[in-house]
Formats: structure tokens, sequence, C-alpha cells
């Protein structure tokens, strides 16, 4: 039997929520959101804005994931809805994207208006028990240059007033402009979390430190430290401060070990993860893990994060 084929238990990153000062910042303004709209019986909204890769979405399914534990549902019931806005948003098929999420059998039929829907909706969100709707992807609204994507925008407004639920929006940096541009949406939104890249900064990189000595423990194999500062710089270059490109090495570097029965991670091992999970045209002097690493950032031309944060803003 060849490695590929060896049961073995499979290990990810993934599977544990690591606590980093940027998730437990949003969690505390999620659980105050939730917790002010389920008093008053009044909905409010938050936006929860940052790039791609630092963890957004896995946040949401942990905070699901606790409230349920401590507040579980009744059967076919659910507190916590998320969809992804359409690329092309629209206050129809943003609709029938929540229809589509509340298993709605009628939510593709093309019959029913935009008003239809909407009704629908109230009802279903009212009789599943929901009480946070995530929007995720929430920078369409903003990305789509046409009245519908405005209209789409007014159309949350409307879902607000008829439910007593928490509306949480998450995306982008830009996605603020969508409150700029609508001045009563941004009264329902005006509780916002930066949800950030580890930046180099004397605290972020305090944090990094923690957060990578944190993964080291997690870890199924013998390893390296972690911990030394050319470690914690080769790994924040590696990543430019992303926990997902992160847990991409991290995983790979792993499931090299396990599949090759290696001794466990090393330079060498780390190196090859980077080349199969982030920059497969890595030149040695440009591979974090490389004895030849040069130790500047990877933000050049066709370099893994060239204008990353101008893209992510």
């Amino acid at each position: 039997m060849s490695n590929l084929e060896e049961d073995r238990t499979p290990f990810s990153l993934r599977h544990h929520f690591i606590l980093s000062p940027q998730a437990e910042r949003a969690l505390a303004r999620l659980v105050e959101v939730h917790g002010d709209t389920r008093r008053t019986g009044t909905s409010k909204g938050l936006v929860i804005q940052g790039p791609s890769g630092v963890g957004k979405s896995t946040l949401i399914k942990e905070y699901v994931r606790e409230w349920e534990s401590t507040h579980p549902p009744k059967p076919g019931h659910r507190h916590v809805l998320s969809v992804e806005i359409p690329s092309s948003p629209t206050k129809k098929n943003l609709a029938t994207a929540l229809l589509a999420a509340m298993k709605d059998p009628y939510a593709d039929s093309r019959s029913h208006s935009a008003e239809t829907k909407f009704v629908r909706i109230v009802l279903l969100l009212s009789s599943l028990g929901v009480e946070v709707v995530v929007l995720d992807e929430a920078q369409h609204l903003v990305d789509y240059k046409r009245n519908d994507a405005y209209e789409a925008a007014d159309w949350i407004k409307s879902l607000m007033n008829e439910t007593s639920i928490a509306f949480v929006l998450v995306g982008l940096k830009r996605t603020e402009g969508l409150l700029l541009a609508n001045e009563q949406l941004r009264r329902r939104f005006s509780a916002t979390v930066d949800y950030n890249r580890f930046m180099i900064t004397e605290t972020c990189w305090a944090q990094f430190a923690t957060l990578l000595r944190v993964i080291h423990e997690l870890l199924p194999v013998k390893s390296i430290s972690f911990s030394n500062k050319e470690m914690i710089q080769r790994f924040y270059l590696a990543s430019f401060g992303l926990i997902d490109y992160l847990i991409k090495v991290v995983d790979r570097s792993v499931w090299l070990v396990q599949h090759r029965n290696a001794e466990g991670i090393n330079l060498e091992i780390l190196s090859e993860a980077f080349k199969d999970e982030v920059w497969s045209s890595a030149s040695k002097d440009r591979n974090p893990f490389n004895h030849a690493f040069d130790f500047s950032p990877l933000t050049g031309a066709r370099e893994p994060f060239e204008n990353f944060d101008i893209i992510a803003a």
C-alpha cells in the first residue's frame, strides 16, 4: 500500500479556531450587536471588513458553532443564516440567494417578483427563528456600478425594517463605501470592525509570534521552532501577515512529513510547501524558507503580494 493510500487521521489547522486579537475583537462586537438586537427587538447592523485571507468567514463559522452549542436551535430552526451576495447584485437575485439559503422550494421561481420574494423571506426568517443574517462578499454592492446595486442595498435596509434580526455585512475594506453613499444604511450599520492582516508594528509582531507559537503546539509532527526572530520573519514574509497563507504552508508541511515518513518539519519542507501552496515559480532567493532568501517582501512585480493592499482595499 502506498503512502497516499494509508489510513491516516487527517490534520488541518482549519479544524482549529485560533483566537487572534483581530478575531477576538470581531467576535466581541458580534456578540454585542446580536445581544442588543435580542434585548431591544430592533434590527441592528455590523460591518466586518478586511482583506481576503484574514479569516472573516472562519470567524462567522466559529460564532455559529459557539452560539448554537450554548443555544441549541429547535428542530428545523436555525439561529444564523449565511448568504453570499451575488457578484452582480439586484433586489431579485439577492432575494433568491436568501430564499435558497433557507431551502425555499420556490427560491428560483421566475414568476415571483422581488416584492413577492421579500414577503416570503420575512415569513421564513420568522418561522425558522433566524436571529442573525450574514451577508458575505458585501463589496459587490459597491463594485457593481449600477442602480441595481444601490437598490439591492436599499432592499437590505427595508428587510431590516421588517424584522428584528441582526444583520452582518462581511467584505473587503471598500465595503464602507456603501455606507458613505447611503445615509440610512449607515445609521443601521453604525458598528464597524476592521479585520486586518498582521502588520509590521511592535504590537502586531508580538501577536504574530504568539500565533506561531500556538500553531507549533498544535502540530502532530516534530518541527523546528517557529519562535525565533528569523523564523517569525520568514513566516511573516511568506504569508504577508495573512492567516490563510500561513495555514496553507503549515498544513502542506505536515502532509509532506507524514506521507514521506520524514523526521519532521524543517526549512526544506517549508520551502517546498511554500512553492506548492503560495508561489510555484519562486526562485531560491525569493522563497522565504530557502537558505538563500534575501528577506525582502514579496511585493514586487509578479510576486504573490504585488499591490495586495490596493486590491484588497
